[in-house]
């Protein structure tokens, strides 16, 4: 391939990519449309950028991947937490349960780090998840912990949504189902920073069956906000170097 080839390829990729963005997510032929390429030159692109995590397809519809939400919360102090992956392994082996690791950037919050324990079939998440603030368990948990007025426009007069984050407040924990997987349940609570906001979200996902046994109360509670703290400590001894 010649230089000016690879540079038209370059182009045509990050033209798939803004089109991606502004329309939220994308289908091939919404791609083909904006691109004018035929549909086996999107198809080629499209199969770079999912190598490279730049772009994920979710049945059929391409959304920016997990490296572009990377990239883009690596300049919002997510940098100090994610350096602690090693806690949240840690975390999951301790529990055998998977777990996961969340960023948010309003309205939404964006899974960039997960790890799952052993036999744990057909679980529903994975890294590049982005779910909304109000909606995800792991949102929740970070929007409880935000200053007021930021919460309040997020929840924009939900008085429901308002209830259960109050209550999220008063245990520093959430317990809820997942709403598109009911039969795995999600225990979150926030990770905070030196100056105690919100900077992410640790989150064990079990099966239903698990949760109604005594293992939440007596382990799974404990250890993971246990493990908020120590990254949260983590965060300060840094902040003092």
């Amino acid at each position: 391939m010649s230089e000016s080839d690879r540079i038209e390829a370059t182009r045509t990729s990050f033209d798939i990519l803004d089109t991606i963005h502004e329309l939220k997510g994308a289908s091939a032929a919404e791609l083909i449309a904006a691109t004018g390429l035929s549909r086996g030159g999107v198809y080629k692109h499209l199969r770079t950028l999912m190598d490279v995590d730049a772009v994920e397809n979710q049945n059929g519809t391409y959304v920016i991947g997990p490296k572009f939400n990377e990239y883009g919360l690596s300049v919002t102090g997510s940098r100090p937490v994610l350096s602690q992956r090693d806690k949240v392994d840690k975390l999951s082996r301790s529990l055998n349960a998977p777990t996961n690791l969340w960023f948010y950037s309003t309205p939404d919050c964006h899974c960039l780090y997960t790890t799952v324990g052993d036999e744990q079939d057909q679980y529903p998440r994975q890294r590049g998840d982005t779910e909304s603030l109000v909606e995800s368990p792991a949102g929740k948990a970070i929007l409880a912990h935000l200053p007021s007025d930021r919460r309040d426009s997020i929840v924009d007069g939900d008085e429901t949504i308002a209830a259960q984050i109050e209550t999220i407040r008063e245990r520093s924990l959430l317990e809820e189902p997942l709403s598109f997987a009911p039969e795995w349940v999600s225990i979150a609570t926030a990770v905070r920073d030196p100056e105690d906001e919100p900077i992410a979200s640790l989150e064990v996902v079990i099966p239903a069956e698990r949760a109604r046994g005594i293992d939440v109360k007596n382990n799974i509670s404990g250890l993971l906000t246990e493990t908020a703290n120590r990254m949260r400590v983590e965060m300060l001894a840094g902040s003092d170097r």
